[in-house]
């Protein structure tokens, strides 16, 4: 609590410029990993947009309908699947955004307060998301709600109370206008806290380049007169991403919706009803943000101790966990070297998410034996742990500065995967002893061994010395008119679709989402013409 007085008395004593000029090592090669807060800004309030244009059209007394008919709407089904996917991203670029400081530091003095309010929006973006994927009334949607009307019944002393507080009493009209509800009051408090979050990054200053402390905290971007304004060098950056971030929302479910018999797990539309005779043949899939937990829930211990405390387990401990990181590294060591056990939690963390995620989308609803969810849990802490200190301990050692050191972090997760793959194959094999276990148990250990010789590899530190090729003004122009050319085509096409169908709206939404995209390049093209970078 003192801490964080003492930030709002800074905030009202010490007031800053705000925004802030930035170095231009944030807008060159690399600097990408300094705006994922901003992409998560861009496809929030492109969520906010659509979001609006839905709600005039969706019905809780009707939800299921009224979402299909909303298909047959003029852009209709772009709105819809673009919103969708939207939210997708979103939630992904909040882990994104939260590795990324993890790993780098960024939660220590003076970011505390920034961290904590990081934790609080990956809370309230992830229940958004839920409650907004449930509002379809399909059969997803009947899946995911009576999972968390399970989930909070079986909260102690007051689960009959939160149930009633988010799901209603028990009829579907009341069950979707508390939906409809909390999905508007969370999106609201996104709004909020993002306000905040933003300001308390913008006078703590940009994260840079730890170097310039020599790799100890407090890391604070101090003024220069090289830095440039934040209009219009940032706000073209901006412009840049947020092309490039629409490009994606728009053109990843047009493409999905092309696809003929889509799995339900990427699939952009609605499912069949859950009154459909179909509705048996849809695998009870909920959002893949929340694939984990629904897996957590298949572990046998899990069942033995309820919903509520497997949910309580295994998502409180990990959020309580990055709560606690600023207390629990309280060091002013930036070099990830100097924080293993940080590196390493946050590595293996990684991994339990991705691998319970792809495991619930491949057995969903499949029960796990307590041996092999042992064997899931201790088989990656072995590989890992040791690997990832040896590293560290290597890197500190020798001092050596690895440029393929974030490739490195990256693929350890996934050889842990094929290392926990590997085990349960060969548990397979010796518990059943067949041609097909023999086969998954030689093709896993294989993958394993390549990803491990390639982290051996990139630890070497291969090098490929590459002489940039600048470009001339003629040039800028070259490529720009063929850009715009381009996109003026495409638009062209574009208008000519009679849009009657799903197929015309889908094929519509991918040109959109290229003309996004060519913007985002002529975007590029003229701050490297006019400011050179």
């Amino acid at each position: 609590m003192k801490e964080e007085k003492s930030l709002i008395e800074k905030i009202m004593n010490e007031p800053q410029p705000i925004p802030r000029k930035v170095p231009d090592y944030m807008r060159k090669k690399g600097g990408i990993w300094y705006w994922t807060g901003a992409m998560i800004m861009i496809t929030f309030f492109y969520e906010v947009i659509t979001g609006i244009i839905m709600l005039f059209y969706y019905q809780p007394s009707n939800a299921y309908n009224s979402t299909v008919s909303f298909l047959t709407q003029p852009f209709g089904t772009i709105i819809l699947t673009t919103h969708l996917y939207g939210a997708y991203l979103m939630i992904a670029f909040v882990y994104i955004h939260l590795l990324r400081n993890l790993f780098v530091g960024s939660y220590k003095k003076p970011r505390e307060s920034q961290w904590f309010t990081g934790v609080l929006l990956l809370i309230l973006t992830v229940a958004a998301g839920y409650f907004g994927y449930s509002l379809t009334g399909d059969v997803l949607s009947a899946d995911a709600t009576d999972v968390g009307r399970g989930i909070a019944a079986a909260t102690p002393f007051i689960g009959s109370y939160l149930e009633l507080i988010f799901f209603g009493a028990g009829t579907s009209i009341e069950l979707f206008q508390r939906l409809e509800a909390w999905h508007i009051i969370i999106a609201g408090a996104i709004f909020l806290l993002f306000a905040v979050h933003f300001y308390i990054a913008e006078y703590n200053t940009i994260m840079p380049d730890p170097k310039e402390t020599n790799f100890k905290a407090p890391v604070i971007d101090k003024d220069d007169e090289n830095h440039k304004p934040w209009y219009p060098y940032n706000l073209m950056y901006m412009m840049q991403i947020a092309f490039a971030t629409l490009a994606l929302i728009f053109i990843i479910p047009s493409v999905f919706a092309l696809i003929p018999n889509i799995p339900a797990l990427l699939s952009p539309f609605p499912q069949v009803s859950p009154t459909s005779p179909l509705a048996s043949q849809v695998p009870p899939y909920p959002p893949w943000f929340l694939l984990f937990v629904y897996k957590e829930l298949d572990f046998q211990f899990a069942s033995a101790i309820g919903p509520f405390w497997a949910v309580a387990i295994f998502t409180g401990m990990p959020l309580i966990y990055l709560f606690l990181v600023p207390l629990i590294d309280r060091s002013n060591e930036m070099k990830p070297s100097k924080r293993p056990l940080i590196i390493a939690t946050g590595i293996i963390g990684t991994f339990y998410y991705v691998a319970l995620s792809v495991w619930g989308a491949f057995r969903p609803g499949v029960p796990v034996p307590n041996f092999l969810a042992l064997l899931f849990f201790i088989i990656p802490l072995i590989v890992m742990v040791p690997l990832i200190y040896y590293l560290a301990g290597n890197f500190e050692k020798e001092k050596y500065s690895n440029p393929n050191a974030w490739k490195i972090m990256a693929l350890i997760p996934i050889s842990g995967f094929f290392a926990f793959l590997s085990g349960a194959a060969i548990y397979s094999l010796i518990s059943i002893g067949s041609a097909l276990a023999l086969g998954e148990t030689i093709a896993s250990l294989v993958f394993l061994i390549l990803t491990l010789l390639t982290i051996y590899a990139l630890y070497g530190g291969v090098k490929i010395n590459k002489t940039p090729i600048k470009m001339k003004g003629t040039g800028y122009t070259v490529f720009g008119a063929v850009y715009g050319l381009l996109a003026v085509w495409i638009f062209t096409l574009i208008t000519l679709i009679p849009m009657t169908t799903i197929r015309d709206q889908a094929l519509i939404g991918i040109g959109l989402g290229i003309i996004f995209f060519i913007s985002a390049v002529l975007t590029k093209i003229y701050r490297a013409y006019a400011y050179g970078e």
